[in-house]
């Protein structure tokens, strides 16, 4: 009766730690996927926001470039439009 009661309690003694290392394995890799997937993530941004144009590389740079003056363009005037004052007078 003792003998049939120590080995129930080993056999869920045994059943309870393999629970244990399975929780912690599967917690263990998806720490290590969020961290990876965070510092990918991250990565990125950081690539894509820091730095100039140019840092870019040239593809990226001239489309860069090419967006801000199409839109730089519908803002302000051309520099061949430029008029003068009405009330200009020449001097000689």
């Amino acid at each position: 009766m003792i003998a049939e009661a120590i080995d129930t309690a080993l056999t869920l003694a045994i059943a309870l730690a393999g629970w244990v290392i399975f929780f912690a394995t599967v917690a263990a890799i998806l720490a290590l996927a969020a961290i990876a997937t965070g510092t990918w993530g991250v990565r990125a941004l950081w690539q894509r926001a820091a730095g100039p144009s140019w840092k870019r590389g040239r593809i990226r740079a001239r489309i860069y470039t090419a967006r801000r003056r199409r839109r730089s363009r519908g803002r302000t005037r051309p520099l061949w439009s430029h008029t003068q004052p009405l009330d200009y007078e020449e001097a000689a």
